[in-house]
């Protein structure tokens, strides 16, 4: 079958064993957005452009988000060396299907990001804020596939994740700073049915000293806000009397 003109392959090199592939991208001109969500996903017309996020090396399997693919510094990693030469020694059908190149399907993306999570946490300094982006790219797949309980699972890994890029993180990302991250674990929460924590999180990103230079955040934050107080509010309503 002919690959979609919105797609395109790249030849790359393996920074884990030194293979040569070919990794298929999402051309950045045919990403059209539907509808941007409350969490920061986005919601396409076409293709999934969080399908396409990450690349996998066939040949030990390495994966890594596109950006930060080429950054492995193999003399760092002993653990992940040592995982790749192990799986780049099995034979092919004892591998997942899931490294070919051309039109990706939302299975083979999960599979994607899951191995990419692996290989973040082996790292000896493990990149939070990264591993928190990929659990979220997993909520937002499945958001676009409808696939609720999956949903659910992956906010409840990113929500953790998150919690734990912000207590540990060496440095927040700059369009979201303080304000930003905490705003999104108490989206998470929020849209976990967990009321009282969001509010919390909220409470705590308005409280920032720096709520102030992410104006858009800070708008979102007391809108949400209210959401959550309505919504806990209702909860409460329908619970029979003591």
């Amino acid at each position: 079958m002919a690959m979609s003109r919105n797609l395109w392959n790249k030849k790359c090199k393996c920074p884990a064993c030194g293979g040569e592939f070919e990794a298929t991208r999402l051309r950045t001109s045919s990403i059209k957005v539907k509808s941007r969500e409350s969490d920061f996903g986005s919601l396409y017309e076409a293709e999934c452009a969080y399908f396409y996020a990450v690349t996998a090396c066939p040949h030990c399997t390495y994966a890594a988000r596109n950006e930060h693919f080429d950054d492995l510094r193999l003399e760092y990693e002993a653990k992940i060396r040592e995982a790749c030469q192990k799986l780049k020694a099995l034979p092919a059908d004892r591998k997942p299907g899931i490294f070919e190149p051309g039109e990706l399907g939302a299975e083979a993306a999960v599979k994607r990001h899951e191995l990419a999570i692996a290989f973040a946490r082996m790292r000896f300094h493990p990149d939070l804020s990264d591993l928190a982006g990929l659990h979220m790219h997993l909520v937002w797949i499945h958001r676009f596939t409808g696939q609720a309980e999956k949903e659910r699972q992956a906010m409840e890994a990113a929500a953790k994740a998150y919690e734990e890029f912000f207590l540990k993180g060496h440095k927040l990302p700059e369009k979201l700073g303080e304000p930003g991250v905490l705003y999104l674990i108490g989206e998470l929460k929020r849209r976990l049915g967990q009321f009282r924590e969001a509010r919390q999180f909220f409470e705590k990103a308005l409280a920032s000293r720096e709520i102030k230079s992410f104006p858009n955040i800070e708008s979102m934050t007391r809108d949400r806000m209210l959401e959550a107080k309505e919504q806990m509010e209702k909860v409460q309503g329908t619970l029979p009397a003591a």
